[in-house]
């Protein structure tokens, strides 16, 4: 069985290849991975060329710049439509979605049968890769939750503002957050190799934002934030730092959609993905305890 990779460098990439070390990664330069093969993604003939053996796409690279719009189409739809050009027609696809396709304001719990309501240029663009994607009978959508780990490095930014007592509630903090870690992530594309086709949602238990911060605190061996801050005023200041990083150059330290991630209220039904795909999230404990302990080493 012939499986290729796109995506291989980044985080979750390089949990899947971990995971499945014969997959073949397609890079755009060289990066010195295992069987890479270097290719030039918008020639469709070479592309057709080096896939016409593909068993197995697992297709995890695309772009979650938020504020970039070009760079979200060229990433997340163009390159997603040549794929689809140059791969055979017996071909099984893994595509890695986002549960943002479902929007931030949910009511109840959300399955797989949930209507989709995509909010976010992000999440447009993500939902239109995945349309092109299931129109295949043989494909896998798996609608992945916010996803967190040691190697996130955002997610230790935030971790040192609260070591410092620095860091903020956005809204009331009850709002509960589906977090998953990006081993159990890679654990179900894994398992969905021999899984039937198909939408999954791969999706952590939720909990309130308070709770997350307490349990951080707790981890780090500081008291838990307090100050609140309302959500409007997070995404204002938020929006600005957008408009500074795209006139600079420079990565925002915070986007919109890091506070409506944080701010969002979301629950999820997992069972679907629980008995096909042997999905068993960690507990959000365990998870930020990693991250704490990769952080003081």
């Amino acid at each position: 069985m012939k499986i290729f990779l796109t995506g291989a460098n980044g985080k979750l990439g390089n949990e899947v290849l971990n995971l499945i070390p014969s997959a073949i990664p397609l890079v755009r330069k060289p990066s010195n991975l295992k069987n890479e093969i270097v290719v030039d993604i918008s020639n469709i003939k070479e592309l057709k060329n080096i896939l016409k053996s593909c068993d197995i796409l697992i297709h995890l690279a695309g772009s979650m710049s938020f504020h970039k719009e070009k760079e979200l189409q060229e990433s997340n739809i163009a390159l997603t439509k040549n794929l689809l050009y140059a791969l055979p027609k017996t071909s099984k696809i893994i595509y890695a979605s986002s549960i943002s396709i479902y929007g931030k304001r949910l009511i109840g719990t959300v399955d797989e049968k949930t209507p989709v309501h995509p909010d976010t240029k992000y999440a447009k663009t993500k939902y239109e890769a995945e349309q092109l994607i299931m129109q295949r009978p043989n494909s896998i959508s798996l609608r992945i939750g916010p996803i967190y780990g040691p190697q996130y490095l955002d997610y230790q930014k935030f971790l040192k503002l609260i070591k410092k007592g620095k860091f903020m509630i956005f809204g009331n903090g009850m709002n509960q957050i589906p977090f998953i870690h990006v081993q159990d992530v890679a654990k179900a594309i894994k398992n969905s190799i021999k899984a039937k086709p198909g939408i999954y949602l791969i999706v952590g238990k939720p909990e309130t934002q308070q709770k997350i911060y307490e349990i951080a605190a707790n981890s780090l061996g500081v008291n838990p934030p307090k100050n609140k801050i309302p959500v409007k005023v997070a995404l204002v200041f938020a929006s600005m730092m957008e408009k500074y990083s795209l006139l600079t150059g420079k990565k925002p330290f915070i986007t919109k959609e890091h506070i409506m991630i944080l701010s969002s209220d979301r629950k999820f039904n997992c069972k679907k993905a629980e008995k096909e795909l042997k999905f068993k999230p960690r507990s959000i404990e365990k998870g930020i305890k990693e991250i704490v302990q990769s952080m003081e080493r």
